[in-house]
């Protein structure tokens, strides 16, 4: 197959340009006359972009953007191919280093954090495809679990469920721990900020003593812990406003932990946090667990905003194949929103919008003597990609219009419709 290549200068090549860059440089190419890579990636991420219920409904609505439309046969082996899944995943690995050159990072400004790459972790699932086999005579969710990036919101595949539904901890355990690390260098820190589902002292005392591994995560109601002391904290400190106490804890077999209690200024609802990270500001731990709730948003664009709601094949190569490319395109997102701002172009309906409810918030707390802590005023940005984005790349892709020509649409829907 030859696909049509974007022609030069518009939307969909300058969506696609920093992946056929990446692609060069990767060490999982091959020549495929019959599915070349470059054409394999493009027609993974156009899967991804447009809510279609199956491969072959997307094939037929789409044959028409390539010369050659793949047989419905190579498109499928194609995705059941551990070398093709091993590309995509590197690929997305080189695109999240292109994001850090790219996007800002808005928790540059906390000194404390920076020797610490920051993730949220959770499992998301969806729907069996369609011809999996049934696992005690029923069709089973398919799960994913997902790091996702909290300094710049790249998102990264960690790894494909196992079974009926496997457990958060079942899934770090088995993992890679370069994967784990996300490939950070020797001597990085890393954090993880999980929910309660992830809680295993002796794993994580472990992971942290041999690969500088830390969690926060929430402690659960029935947990048993002995207060062993007090730390020194600064409550003056806006960055800790909110924090009601800090205590050393001993965990199951004396894993020494640090609980933060914390009052959230507008609801009024206690946070009791634990985390085996002993030296970061505790407003700090509060705010990073308070950013966890993004990589929930970000799982429900991917189901209610693009679709992707079921899996696209049996095999479980292909199911991490998908999740992979799913990631390519978020990140790709990513990349297009911050040339978009660069130029002027934002969704400034939607930014009015959010400015005003969290103007209302503050004005409640106020209200109730209570006082937002200052990581949380600063970073107000947005958690999803705004479907409006979407509904533009679809239309510029299937119109192949040119990157200034279409951007001047793009700038009349964020600021009216």
């Amino acid at each position: 197959m030859r696909s049509v290549s974007p022609t030069s200068g518009s939307v969909a090549a300058t969506f696609l340009a920093p992946v056929r860059k990446l692609l060069s440089d990767c060490v999982h190419t091959r020549v495929c006359p019959a599915l070349p890579d470059e054409d394999w990636v493009h027609l993974g991420l156009q899967r991804v972009l447009h809510e279609l219920p199956s491969g072959r409904a997307f094939l037929q609505q789409h044959a028409f953007g390539f010369a050659h439309c793949p047989p419905l046969s190579n498109y499928f082996e194609s995705l059941k191919s551990s070398r093709r899944l091993c590309l995509a995943a590197e690929l997305n690995q080189r695109l999240c280093q292109r994001v850090v050159d790219t996007v800002s990072d808005p928790l540059s400004t906390y000194a404390d954090l920076a020797d610490f790459d920051l993730y949220a972790g959770d499992g998301h699932w969806h729907g069996a495809a369609a011809h999996d086999a049934p696992i005690d005579g029923a069709k089973r969710a398919v799960g994913h679990f997902y790091a996702l990036d909290l300094r710049r919101h790249t998102l990264r595949h960690l790894a494909l469920g196992i079974g009926k539904k496997e457990h958060d901890m079942h899934v770090l355990k088995r993992l890679d721990i370069d994967i784990f690390r996300q490939h950070a260098p020797k001597g990085r820190k890393v954090l993880y900020v999980w929910d309660k589902a992830c809680i295993d002292f002796h794993a994580w005392h472990r992971w942290k003593q041999a690969h500088g591994l830390y969690f926060v995560s929430l402690e659960k109601e029935n947990m048993k812990l002995a207060v062993t002391g007090t730390p020194a904290w600064d409550r003056a400190d806006p960055v800790n406003a909110g924090i009601q106490s800090v205590e050393w804890v001993f965990g199951i077999a004396g894993v020494l932990l640090r609980r933060i209690r914390y009052l959230e200024p507008v609801s009024g609802t206690e946070y009791v946090f634990l985390t085996n990270e002993m030296t970061l500001r505790p407003g700090l731990i509060a705010f990073l667990y308070k950013l966890r709730w993004d990589v929930e948003k970000v799982f429900d664009q991917l189901k209610n905003k693009l679709g992707e709601q079921q899996a696209w094949a049996n095999s479980p190569t292909a199911k991490a194949t998908q999740g992979q490319l799913i990631c390519l395109l978020h990140n790709l997102l990513l990349i297009v929103e911050a040339r978009l701002k660069a130029e002027g172009i934002e969704n400034t309906a939607e930014i009015a919008r959010k400015q005003k409810t969290f103007a209302k918030a503050q004005e409640f707390a106020a209200a109730l003597g209570r006082k937002i802590p200052s990581p949380v005023i600063a970073l107000q940005r947005f958690t999803q990609h705004s479907v409006k984005l979407l509904r533009w790349l679809r239309s510029s892709f299937a119109d192949r219009l040119d990157w200034d020509a279409a951007t001047p649409r793009l700038r009349v829907l964020y600021a009216t419709l």
